[in-house]
């Protein structure tokens, strides 16, 4: 962790924000952004490690539930699925942010 080939924490190390992936997409257009969500690894699991939706049907449903349904799946798979969590610990942290974008 915090290294080359590695991954990186930016809460352990602020350095970290020196190795983030990042990008621009268009906010205007027919491809243009029209939301987004900001997710810990907690919140990710839901489609990588667990499944449970593709990455738009997390964005329809973060976007009609809330983030807070999110979180309610996500402690639902992993009461229902031990064997799929990463760590040796029954919960991972889940936080998620819906981010909208009015182009009015």
């Amino acid at each position: 962790m915090n290294r080359t080939h590695g991954y990186w924490v930016a809460a352990a190390d602020p350095d970290a924000a020196y190795h983030a992936l990042t990008g621009t997409v268009p906010l205007r257009g027919p491809g243009g952004l029209r939301r987004a969500a900001l997710l810990t690894d907690g919140a990710s699991c839901a489609v990588e490690q667990f499944g449970l939706f593709d990455w738009a049907g997390l964005l329809d449903l973060v976007t009609a539930e809330g983030p807070g349904a999110l979180v309610d799946r996500v402690r639902a798979a992993e009461r229902d699925r031990p064997d799929r969590l990463r760590r040796h610990k029954p919960t991972d942290d889940a936080s998620a942010v819906l981010c909208e974008f009015d182009l009015a």
